[in-house]
């Protein structure tokens, strides 16, 4: 049990500082130093919530919902979202050719973009389903953990928001239910 303790002492620190250290970068460092968005969502990302995430959960992970034997074990039944995923961008390559008459792609598209989405994709689904909701989540309140999981998620893109200045029109159009 006391090691319940010490797990929900490392939780509650790091999103202070998580949280903290995002609020100020997106507040402001990004502007007064001039961070650009692929440093911000690779490497910063990388160094402030990703390593500190994996870390955490390894040092923990017995008192976690899923072990990391299991978390980290890419099983032969995951094979079937390529097939899933290849569909999609089928359907997007049909969709554009039906509307424009051909399939085009940014120009400013290329392995900076990949790398950005991945790592983007992977840093918050790590943090935020990977460690904080593995750590909240137990057998009797699944949809309370999921709920306060979602808020956090939530609350992290406030910074953003607001530096963007879209903060009220994202709440009041409903927007960040589906915004990233």
């Amino acid at each position: 049990m006391k090691t319940n303790s010490k797990l929900r002492t490392s939780l509650i620190i790091y999103a202070m500082i998580l949280y903290g250290l995002w609020s100020l970068l997106e507040l402001y460092l990004k502007t007064q130093i001039g961070i650009d968005e692929f440093t911000k969502e690779v490497y910063i990302k990388l160094v402030f919530w990703l390593f500190p995430a994996i870390v955490i959960h390894f040092r923990f992970s017995d008192n976690m919902f899923v072990k990391k034997e299991e978390m980290y074990l890419l099983r032969k039944n995951c094979w079937i979202f390529i097939p899933i995923m290849l569909l999609f961008t089928i359907y997007i390559f049909i969709s554009e050719y039906l509307t424009n008459s051909k399939i085009t792609i940014s120009e400013s598209f290329g392995i900076n973009t990949v790398v950005e989405v991945l790592s983007i994709a992977i840093g918050e689904e790590m943090v935020f389903r990977g460690l904080f909701l593995n750590a909240i989540l137990n057998d009797k309140k699944k949809y309370l953990a999921v709920f306060i999981n979602s808020l956090m998620f939530l609350i992290i893109h406030f910074p953003a928001w607001i530096q963007g200045d879209i903060f009220i029109s994202v709440f009041t159009s409903g927007g960040f239910i589906c915004f990233r």
